[in-house]
């Protein structure tokens, strides 16, 4: 099965060496970005090209939700998956009102990404 090019944004850099490897292990491309501005930069440059976009809500410059509150919804068709160890209930029902297809906690298992990134594949092409 051919892998799925997968943005991961996050500005903890181990962490997101971490989720890159797993993620590549996986047979997966991955692109990593620090800030949800730069997120929103490529994913505006090339909204076909991403199937899943992997953020956390806590960052310095530009938020996870601020991030998918700016996205052009028309041009982003891919699937996101929400990962922090932050978040209020309230944070969680504002991304999933923006329709997050995922949230997951950190400190997260490397198969449960594995697998959430395996059911949206699955929800994709069904």
């Amino acid at each position: 099965m051919k892998g799925l090019n997968i943005l991961v944004v996050d500005d903890e850099v181990p962490f997101t060496e971490l989720i890159k490897a797993v993620l590549k292990n996986a047979g997966h491309s991955v692109d990593v970005v620090y800030d949800g501005g730069d997120a929103l930069a490529k994913l505006t440059a090339m909204p076909e090209h991403y199937h899943i976009l992997i953020t956390d809500h806590s960052m310095r410059k530009v938020s996870g939700l601020e991030l998918l509150v700016h996205l052009p919804v028309n041009s982003f068709k891919g699937r996101i998956i929400v990962l922090s160890g932050y978040l209020t209930l309230e944070l969680d029902a504002k991304y999933r009102a923006l329709g997050v297809d995922k949230i997951m906690g950190k400190p997260f298992a490397a198969v449960s990404l594995c697998q959430a990134i395996e059911e949206l594949r699955a929800a994709t092409t069904t």
